[in-house]
């Protein structure tokens, strides 16, 4: 990552953090009227219209629900690349960008966690924000 952080866009603050040991943390939103638990963070709740929450840190894993792989894409964006949908263990289904080679991922496999590049602005410059990867274990 650069330096400089006029040399890169960084993700929304409302969706993901680092730790102090640089680690990714999605954040997940929990009404604290009716306890349903978001990704992204919705207000007013769409359950019962709280607008409350607190701060769920949820799994660095989950599980791939389905993917496709991208070949013709929007400016800014290299291709080819993959997306997918992810199964976290809070019951959430998170839509993200995919680390790896197109081809390389399949359904129901385990991904982790992690961020990166996920397409140019304009001022090609990187946009950084979360995505998901093979395990490295």
């Amino acid at each position: 990552m650069p330096d400089n952080k006029q040399d890169i866009t960084f993700f929304h603050p409302d969706l993901l953090e680092i730790t102090d040991d640089s680690q990714a943390r999605l954040k997940g939103y929990r009404c604290k009227s009716c306890g349903q638990l978001d990704f992204p963070k919705l207000s007013p709740c769409p359950n019962c219209w709280g607008e409350e929450f607190e701060i769920v840190h949820l799994s660095k894993r989950g599980r791939l629900y389905s993917v496709t792989d991208i070949f013709i894409g929007p400016a800014g964006m290299a291709t080819p690349y993959s997306f997918g949908y992810v199964d976290l263990p809070e019951n959430l289904r998170i839509f993200a960008q995919l680390e790896g080679p197109p081809g390389s991922f399949k359904c129901d496999e385990e991904v982790e966690l992690t961020t990166g590049t996920i397409r140019m602005n304009r001022d090609d410059l990187p946009v950084t924000s979360y995505k998901f990867k093979k395990p490295t274990d």
